[in-house]
């Protein structure tokens, strides 16, 4: 905690933390579920023979091991939910991300037990309840909060919208906020979400930046499907004539013919990763890198099924 100043006096920060073991432990769960899915999914299509059922072994494994970062993730940001009230905003601390609410806007604050009905729509789990809601008597409410039950939760009011806090001590953190209030300080800051560490990176926000990786992941998991397909129809021995730098057609064994994903799959890899150390600096040079993966998945595609047929 700390002291600033202001007209009215003095008031120190006060930090408020919601009942946070229920909601981690159902996140922890889940995501250490989604990550053995994976495993054992890795294990059996690592060891498996090349063809179409393989094939969707690993993308269970991509599925799965993304679920498992991503409330892995979201477990981490229940971990650390917490309400700090200064003598100037409210902070909410979520995933990365600090919710921005003046003082100067908090109209008045509800305890849970007497605003009627609640739903929520986004993260909802026990113990955890993040997202958009509407609340009976209140109107559009963002959900931060980890009640059980509805009386758990405190409403902070502002003019346009309210904030579902989980709160163990209402008395206290409506104390806080009037001390504020009586502080008091010139209006000019607005509601907003402040990003805070990793978050503060632009790519997260950039739409058109997603839209070209999701290009690229799925030429990539359409090339691999190819592959793994049509591999087994192959004869042992077959006609390679890719790559034809030589103009020469050889004799060879068909697992050469994999070196096609193997490239598609490096070249993503690396345009990716070059991709999100430059989006910083130079976000068309970032594009450009996912876009030049995405158009060779295509060419690449292209050069297995005339491989392929001339094999």
């Amino acid at each position: 905690m700390h002291s600033s100043a202001r007209a009215g006096g003095v008031v120190d920060a006060d930090t408020f933390r919601p009942p946070r073991a229920l909601g981690v432990i159902v996140g922890g769960a889940f995501s250490l579920w989604a990550a053995f899915i994976a495993l054992v999914a890795g294990v059996i299509a690592g060891g498996g023979s090349i063809e179409f059922t393989t094939y969707l072994g690993w993308v269970v494994v991509a599925l799965f091991g993304s679920l498992a970062l991503l409330f892995g993730w979201w477990t981490v940001g229940i971990a650390r939910l917490a309400y700090r009230i200064d003598d100037e905003v409210l902070r909410i601390s979520w995933c990365g991300n600090e919710i921005i609410v003046p003082v100067v806007d908090i109209q008045r604050v509800v305890p849970g037990r007497t605003v009627g009905e609640e739903s929520v729509t986004g993260l909802n789990w026990w113990g955890c309840h993040i997202g958009r809601g509407v609340v009976s008597s209140l109107g559009a409410t963002l959900f931060f909060a980890t009640h059980n039950r509805p009386d758990e939760n405190v409403f902070v009011v502002t003019e346009g919208r309210s904030y579902g806090l989980t709160v163990a001590d209402q008395v206290a953190f409506a104390e806080a906020c009037s001390r504020r209030l009586i502080v008091g300080f010139e209006p000019g800051e607005s509601q907003r979400i402040e990003p805070r560490g990793l978050n503060l990176l632009p790519l997260w926000r950039d739409g058109n930046a997603w839209l070209v990786v999701s290009f690229v992941l799925v030429g990539l998991g359409v090339l691999g499907g190819y592959l793994y397909s049509q591999y087994p129809s192959l004869p042992t021995l077959v006609q390679i004539e890719f790559p034809s730098d030589t103009g020469i057609v050889r004799i060879g064994d068909r697992s050469e013919l994999l070196r096609i994903g193997a490239v598609g799959g490096g070249i993503v890899a690396i345009n990716l990763l070059l991709g999100f150390v430059l989006h910083g600096i130079e976000r068309a040079a970032s594009l450009w890198l996912a876009a030049s993966a995405a158009l060779l998945q295509i060419v690449l595609l292209s050069a297995a099924i005339i491989a392929f047929e001339g094999a």
